[in-house]
Parts: structure tokens; C-alpha cells; sequence
């Protein structure tokens, strides 16, 4: 039967084998974090740069196809290209035919449909 001192040795044994094991591991990790903290202090610059960039003419798709990736963050009030695509294409989907005069027209704006009813009525020329 082992001794709880023969016992203690190898538990120590064992520990000295993970802990050496961990040491690699314990350094990239610090290295990492460094790292990772210098990349997340150039997310701002990098933002405003390519906002630049595109301030200058270039598409945002040019300038990914040249390996400029899109940044995570915009600066602040600053949209995004594609909202202001998206506004420009639903008025296109809404317009009327104004020029038949259809009493039966959907109104485009709010209060349109009250003046219409109202001058549909009168007969003044």
C-alpha cells in the first residue's frame, strides 16, 4: 500500500506535467488580448477612413473588391449607402396616374384624399 506521502508525490507530479502543459497556452493568450486591444483601437480610424474613401467616389463594392473590408463600425451620422437606395426605390412603387383624373385615385399623401372630395364636387371653371 502506497504511503499518503508516495501518494502526495505523484498528485505533485502530475501538476508540474498540466502546469507546464498550460504555460504556452497562458503566453499566447497575453499576446492575444494585446492584440485584440490594438484592433479594437483601430476600428474608429479605420471606420472613418473608408467613410472617407467613400466620400472621394468610391463605392463601397470597389473598394471590397480592391480587399478593403466593409468596417464594423460607421462613424456616427454617417448612413449607410444601402438605406439610401432602399428610399429612393419605393416611391417609384407608389406613384399614380394623375393624369386620368379618376375620382377613385389613391391619395399619396395624407389630407390629399379630404381636397380631392372636396373639389370633386364643385363644378367651378
Amino acid at each position: 500500500m502506497a504511503s499518503a506521502h508516495d501518494i502526495m508525490q505523484r498528485m505533485r507530479e502530475r501538476q508540474a506535467a498540466r502546469e507546464a502543459a498550460f504555460e504556452p497556452l497562458a503566453e499566447i493568450l497575453g499576446q492575444r488580448q494585446e492584440l485584440q486591444r490594438q484592433l479594437a483601437a483601430l476600428d474608429e480610424p479605420y471606420g472613418q477612413a473608408f467613410a472617407t474613401a467613400e466620400a472621394g467616389g468610391w463605392t463601397a463594392d470597389e473598394l471590397r473588391e480592391i480587399g478593403a473590408e466593409e468596417p464594423a463600425k460607421r462613424p456616427k451620422g454617417r448612413p449607410r449607402g444601402k438605406r439610401t437606395t432602399a428610399k429612393k426605390a419605393a416611391p417609384e412603387t407608389a406613384s399614380t396616374d394623375s393624369s386620368a383624373g379618376s375620382p377613385t385615385a389613391v391619395p399619396t399623401q395624407s389630407g390629399a384624399a379630404e381636397q380631392e372630395t372636396a373639389t370633386a364636387g364643385s363644378t367651378s371653371v
